[in-house]
């Protein structure tokens, strides 16, 4: 079994030249290598990186599910300023650090000469390794760092998710390793000597390298399995049992941990047999490794499985020593134990170690594999039938995958625990929270009021309170989420305790804060920057500022807006969490959008987009925010291309909120389908009434332009009444797309309900406040809209105008469409009307002249001019009119 020639490969070679001299250029890449067990993907890896400038680490993934989480990435880290997770404070936000950290190193580690990384079998990698490529992936092209990732793409895990999103990355793409051709097996038995047939010894091995090597020294179609058990029996008898044991315990074999498990005192010597045999490949001093994965495999299908499970017996208590001392291998010992003997003692062992295993993959911030971990525990511990240990042992398995974004198994262990357990009740129900879960909400609502009713001490039951108001404002039940929020905010502070003052502050907030008086929010706000500083939750930071900027701008304070608005920008740079920056940037967006910079805000909403779909997969709530910022930059702009292409499919994917039930047929209205919008908003008006409007301001201002669409005087006055209860706001919303001025809403609704005097009276107001902020689109908008309702040609002129500077189609259409309608009843020019007004004052045409600083005789003739236009006959009857026109 010896190694075989390297033939062929000539378009793969060719692919790893091109990534390794793009990142000695600076611009770094991904190449995943992809094809079955065997077909040469290593020795690639070896012959196109051996001999380069640049240095190499390698990294393997193994096929152990005891293996301890980043463990392919734990050699290519060793020696690199790495600082070890922070536990302190938010656990997600200290694993993005911690990816951001060991990302950071690994792009030095590349200046100035590069760094080639190898990542071997990643089909086997576990969910955090697999998190940390994908956060390196998306920086590689700005650096130096090559990295080369092989993979069996005949075996589905956990990498076929993964895929989709590596292979996006700037710098990466994919190669599939092909069977050799009938050429290249021709030169293959050459080098080998054998002069077996090309042709037969191609269809005998498929053109699999490995399978071609062992054709060849078997000189006919001898099974590799066969071939392997025939080597190994050739093999002295010591030899053969170690061997045997190494298979045991994976596809590297150490020496000194396989002397532990053995008791023979000369490893490396004994197996030197194995060596020469090309069994085994020496890796460095003490360490081998089987030639290849298949051949440890064809070794440890041969064990009889009392064999087996013997060896696994003794594999794990010879290692129970070195994981106390190094808890990364307590996940090994408990894979060891769950496959040894299955009596009740072993499973108990198996359990224990699985926890201990669980503890230090969340040390190490692998939620996933954590929950991996206390998943073998439970089973074992079912199976040795202690199942008084269980309830508690869910709680942590629901705690792990809650952290792991896996929500509905989360929600239904902690249920399960705490059936029949009221002791545990209120930790049941305070594992899933905060989530965009809209089927997880009532059986989350059972949990936390089932919990309160056993619950007494005030700051677990302030955070039960606010689990209950967070989850009845998931619902809509805005009445029920404040009086909860309330009593939950109140036993916070009076029992003092930052965990409950965190979630009753969050839950305050979550509940449309608007009754609040403006005081009070300023004041929870700051409690809530105080808190993050103290308890180390930079999230907590993020909806402190955010609650303040949204005070500024319900206020009008903008100076204020910019100030927290770049101390949210400096948050995001300083902590480097997706969420935080992905809010930076829609709370930029949208800013930019009320100020009329449509191009930039635009740009930035593409830009949170992008960190969304790369690290907040998860969340299913960013897509949703993402379309709506576009649906309201459709409706402001008037552009029906700004109406997202998927726009229908989120909203059907939208829970039915009151907000997303309207937004259905405003997109059609958006996209010019009126007939369709009319269908949609014939079904919305039955839903509406006060309760429908509460739950959200939007929803009002999303009904009125529906209302005003197609005439509803009595939607219209339903909105009306609604917004009379409101107190006075400049603008709100900022973290989807900043609204108009309240008062600019309430001058529409009475336009629409003919009360004309309330509705010049606001408009007038909603331009003055608009101009103020800076809030040029709607400052064209109510300008518009008083035009129509006063006719006034100056003012309709002035919209058109900076319509047309902000690239607002939908309002350069309706002015021009006014301006046409009032030159056809008045044909008279601005400056005729302007002069027939000083007519109407009773001024003489040298007056006039005068005044507007023109000649006599220029005066003249707009008089007659004005005459023939409007067949009058002479200055009386023009001082008339314009009395009558109202001009003047």
């Amino acid at each position: 079994m010896g190694t075989e020639p390297f033939v062929g490969r000539a378009a793969a070679r060719g692919e790893v030249a091109r990534l390794l001299g793009d990142a000695a250029a600076g611009a770094g890449g991904l190449l995943l290598v992809a094809g079955p067990a065997g077909i040469g993907k290593t020795r690639l890896c070896e012959e196109a990186t051996g001999g380069g400038p640049a240095p190499v680490r390698w990294g393997r993934c193994v096929d152990d599910p005891g293996a301890p989480p980043l463990w392919p990435w734990r050699r290519v880290l060793a020696g690199l300023d790495v600082p070890e997770p922070d536990h302190a404070g938010d656990l997600a936000a200290a694993r993005f650090r911690f990816a951001a950290a060991a990302t950071d190193a690994l792009v030095a580690a590349a200046e100035p000469d590069g760094l080639v990384l190898v990542l071997e079998d990643l089909h086997w990698a576990d969910e955090t390794s697999l998190r940390l490529l994908r956060h390196l992936a998306g920086e590689l092209h700005r650096s130096r760092l090559a990295v080369l990732a092989t993979y069996r793409d005949t075996e589905p895990g956990r990498l076929d998710a993964a895929l989709p999103d590596l292979l996006s990355r700037p710098g990466a793409h994919g190669v599939t390793l092909p069977p050799l051709s009938e050429a290249e097996v021709r030169e293959f038995l050459a080098h080998h000597g054998s002069g077996l047939d090309a042709r037969h010894a191609l269809r005998r091995s498929g053109g699999n390298p490995l399978y071609l090597r062992a054709i060849a020294r078997s000189g006919d179609g001898v099974p590799l399995g066969h071939l392997v058990r025939t080597t190994v029996a050739a093999l002295p008898a010591q030899a053969r049992e170690l061997l045997e044991i190494a298979a045991v315990l994976g596809e590297e074999v150490d020496s000194a941990v396989l002397a532990d498990v053995s008791g023979v005192d000369d490893v490396a010597r004994a197996l030197d047999p194995a060596v020469r045999a090309a069994v085994l490949v020496p890796v460095g001093p003490g360490l081998r490794r089987f030639a290849h994965a298949v051949v440890r495999d064809a070794i440890y299908a041969g064990l009889e499985p009392s064999v087996r499970e013997s060896l696994h017996g003794r594999a794990a208590r010879a290692l129970e020593d070195r994981a106390r001392r190094d808890p990364a291998l307590a996940g090994v010992v408990a894979g060891h134990w769950l496959r040894s003997a299955a009596d009740a003692s072993a499973l108990s062992r198996a359990a224990d170690w699985a926890r201990r295993a669980a503890a230090e993959a969340t040390r190490s911030l692998a939620f996933a594999e954590a929950a991996r971990f206390l998943g073998f525990a439970h089973d074992a511990l079912r199976r040795a039938g202690e199942v008084t240990r269980l309830p508690g042992l869910l709680i942590e398995l629901a705690t792990a995958e809650y952290r792991a974004g896996r929500f509905r198994q989360a929600y239904e262990h902690a249920r399960e625990a705490a059936r029949g357990r009221p002791d545990l009740a209120a930790a049941a129900a305070l594992v899933v929270r905060d989530i965009a879960a809209p089927d997880l909400v009532p059986g989350l609502a059972e949990l936390a009021t089932a919990a309160l009713g056993v619950v007494h001490e005030p700051a677990l039951r302030s955070r039960l309170l606010a689990q209950s108001a967070s989850l009845a404002a998931e619902a809509g039940s805005t009445a029920e989420a404040t009086r909860l929020a309330a009593d939950a905010l109140a036993l916070a502070e009076s029992s003092g305790d930052p965990e409950a003052l965190v979630d009753a502050v969050r839950a305050r907030f979550k509940v449309w804060p608007i009754d609040l008086p403006l005081p009070e929010r300023l004041r929870l706000a700051t409690l809530a920057i105080d808190l993050a500083a103290r308890t180390g939750q930079p999230l907590l930071a993020l909806w402190g500022r955010k609650w303040r900027l949204d005070a500024a701008f319900e206020v009008g304070t903008m100076t204020a807006v910019d100030v927290e608005l770049a101390a949210i920008s400096e948050l995001a740079r300083a902590t480097r969490l997706p969420l935080v920056r992905w809010h930076e940037l829609r709370l930029r967006a949208s800013v930019l959008a009320y100020r009329g910079s449509f191009a930039e805000a635009r740009q930035l909403d593409e830009l949170a987009t992008e960190v969304a779909t790369a690290d907040l997969a998860e969340d299913g709530t960013t897509a949703g925010l993402s379309f709506a910022f576009r649906q309201q930059l459709a409706v402001v702009t008037g552009d029906p291309g700004e109406v997202p292409d998927a726009a229908d499919e989120v909203l059907e994917q939208t829970p039915a909120l009151a907000i997303a039930v309207v937004s259905g047929p405003v997109v059609a209205l958006a996209r010019g389908q009126r007939a369709e919008a009319a269908a949609r908003y014939e079904s919305v008006r039955p839903k509406v009434d006060t309760a429908f409007l509460a739950q959200n301001p939007a929803t009002a201002f999303q009904l009125l332009l529906l209302a005003d669409e197609f005439g509803d005087r009595e939607i219209a006055a339903l909105v009306a009444d609604h917004l009379a209860t409101l107190p006075p706001m400049v603008s709100g919303g900022a973290g989807v797309f900043c609204s108009d001025t309240f008062v600019a809403w309430r001058a529409r609704a009475a336009a629409l309900l003919g009360r004309d005097e309330d509705a010049r009276r606001w408009f007038a107001e909603a331009i003055a406040i608009d101009t103020r902020t800076g809030a040029r689109p709607y400052v064209v908008l109510n300008r518009l809209a008083l035009a129509v309702l006063t006719g006034d040609e100056p003012l309709a002129r002035d919209a058109l105008a900076e319509a047309r500077r902000l690239r607002m189609p939908g309002a350069v259409r309706r002015a021009s469409e006014l301006l046409d309608r009032l030159r056809a009843a008045d044909p008279l020019t601005a400056r005729e009307r302007e002069i027939a007004g000083l007519l109407a004052a009773a001024l003489s045409n040298r007056a006039i002249a005068e005044r507007l600083v023109l000649s006599e005789r220029t005066v003249e003739s707009h008089v007659r001019s004005i005459l023939n236009k409007l067949d009058l006959a002479n200055r009386t009857q023009i001082a008339e009119w314009a009395r009558t026109a109202g001009v003047g």
